[in-house]
């Protein structure tokens, strides 16, 4: 399948099940790639799609670690590896997307690939869990510049194409698999920057510029479309969804909120069960709970304001909540939250999602007869 990059000498297809980027003359290239990864010169960027089970699992008889695979494969292309730098993924070639943007005579092109199956957090303890995953997702992008980036500019190019990366995990309430915080990538994320070297020195693609406008623009988009394409994720989704992501479920939720009184022995627990999902796929409500999500990730970040001297009286302020709550549940908003997960694998509830959730709870079981 033939991609249409815009860029003279350039070429790009999908051919068995890998992404070729081709240039007739050698790009430089800064990437953090397994094979030919740094800064290097070469005419080519291949992204390969792995067969499903390599890695963690490695039940491809011909798996022997990345970069040798990354090599067979380039083989198997007729591309010499000395001048290919290659990606690898588990997201599936047929959901690839590509942008293409001009400005002042510069032309770039964005590739992204991506499946945010093990989404994980900058900074949180993920590298010693990582080894019991049985199946990983990567966000791969390719960024190739039809001009003459510095390598300063290069940098600079990876840095606003990560960020774009975070920014659209945020707009799709993507979390953590290990902490239930808002994901910032996943494990094994890779970034490839090309440029033909044309022309006079680019020397920022911050975001104050507009080649880092147009990068930025075009990675977050790419991103979030090809989750969308891989794994059905969009931001828009249910509430039922959202709270699967925080290991919040049904089950979870009836048990924190009873303190473990009703369980599924009690009487008539499946019919509660079934209500209860029936609340919680009503529009206002789920807008109340993802307030409240958000209220406890605000708490737990230490976003809340600290108690000052009661200046209010209790039934003005309980008046003001109703009010507000009323008018809230009139608009069409929705906010992504964060509740942090258990050990034990499953989320436990911050004290505003608990009370709101105990109150449906409460109203389903009157409805049952």
């Amino acid at each position: 399948m033939k991609l249409n990059v815009k860029i003279e000498n350039i070429n790009a297809e999908v051919k068995n099940q890998t992404l070729i980027i081709w240039s007739k003359t050698p790009l430089k290239i800064l990437s953090s790639a397994l094979l030919n990864g740094g800064l290097v010169e070469a005419n080519g960027i291949i992204n390969v799609q792995v067969p499903e089970g390599s890695g963690s699992e490695k039940s491809d008889m011909h798996w022997s670690g990345p970069e040798d695979f990354l090599v067979k494969a380039a083989q198997e292309l007729q591309l010499p590896k000395e001048k290919v730098v290659g990606l690898m993924t588990a997201a599936k070639m047929k959901n690839l997307v590509t942008f293409t943007e001009k400005y002042d005579g510069v032309t770039l092109t964005v590739f992204v690939t991506a499946g945010a199956t093990v989404a994980v957090t900058a900074g949180e303890p993920a590298a010693s869990k990582s080894s019991q995953l049985q199946k990983i997702g990567t966000i791969n992008i390719v960024v190739i510049v039809d001009g003459n980036l510095t390598e300063g500019c290069m940098v600079e190019v990876i840095k606003t194409a990560t960020e774009a990366k975070t920014v659209a995990l945020r707009e799709l309430d993507i979390r953590s698999h290990f902490s239930g915080d808002l994901a910032t990538g996943t494990l094994t994320d890779s970034v490839a920057v090309g440029c033909t070297k044309k022309g006079e020195p680019i020397q920022y693609a911050g975001t104050f510029t507009i080649l880092g406008e147009l990068i930025g623009k075009c990675v977050r988009e790419g991103v979030k479309m090809a989750i969308l394409k891989q794994e059905n994720i969009y931001s828009k989704r249910p509430l039922i969804e959202r709270l699967a992501d925080r290991r919040l479920s049904i089950e979870t939720i009836i048990s924190q909120v009873s303190d473990g009184k009703i369980t599924k022995h009690s009487p008539k627990y499946f019919q509660l069960q079934k209500q209860l999902e029936l609340f919680l796929s009503d529009g206002k409500i789920a807008r109340l709970v993802i307030a409240a999500l958000r209220l406890d990730e605000d708490l737990l970040k230490g976003l809340i304001p600290e108690k000052n001297a009661n200046t209010v009286d209790p039934v003005a302020f309980e008046e003001i909540v109703q009010t507000a709550l009323k008018k809230c549940s009139s608009y069409d908003f929705l906010d992504s939250a964060f509740n942090k997960s258990k050990p034990e694998d499953e989320a436990k509830l911050g004290p505003f999602t608990k009370c709101v959730l105990q109150a449906i709870v409460k109203k389903t079981q009157s409805n049952i007869i």
